[in-house]
């Protein structure tokens, strides 16, 4: 049943592959793309044969290769081929931290490219246009003669301001804020 592992692999990616759209570097079902054989020759330097024992078969292929690694090699291209490069890139740089003595399966490294994938907002996944940027408002012109509304007070401190006397901070702002000139209240 199980003689021929490398060509039942095969059969699979070649069917996965024909059902997705695919690039040209998965064009051809035998090979599989550059990041995955760098992230299996990470995950064999960090984890040694521990990493590669979980696909080791024993069975050689014509080239000499474990037809186990060549099949798990072709296994995760496939699944791991929704991701960007850049994402399961930095996934195998997240490796030691939440897999720091045991090597992950696929579902787990899968999980963990997941969760450094870059998020879409709600906009972007119902196809929503962007909103423009809000026109900045135009400063609000105050008058600064006397009313004798409760403000003149106000008034005499935006008028010495543009005269150029140096008042405090937080009169200024206080002076503004009744005039209606920034944070506006509900009385106003």
């Amino acid at each position: 049943m199980l003689h021929n592992v490398g060509s039942m692999v095969d059969g699979a990616v070649s069917r996965a592959l024909s059902a997705a759209q695919t690039t040209p570097a998965q064009a051809n079902p035998l090979q599989v793309s550059a990041t995955i054989r760098k992230l299996f020759m990470l995950l064999h330097g960090s984890y040694g044969t521990l990493f590669l024992a979980k696909f080791s078969t024993g069975e050689r292929d014509a080239e000499g290769r474990d037809k186990g690694i060549r099949a798990a090699m072709k296994v995760w291209d496939a699944k791991l081929s929704n991701f960007a490069p850049e994402v399961v890139e930095t996934a195998a740089d997240r490796l030691s931290a939440s897999h720091p003595q045991f090597p992950p399966n696929l579902p787990e490294f899968e999980a963990l490219c997941v969760s450094v994938a870059p998020r879409k907002t709600y906009a972007q996944e119902a196809g929503l246009p962007r909103l423009p940027a809000p026109a900045p408002a135009a400063p609000m012109e105050v008058s600064f003669e006397l009313r004798g509304d409760g403000k003149d007070w106000a008034r005499r401190i935006l008028a010495r301001e543009k005269a150029g006397d140096r008042i405090r901070p937080c009169a200024l702002q206080s002076a503004r804020t009744a005039m209606g000139i920034e944070g506006r209240k509900s009385w106003q």
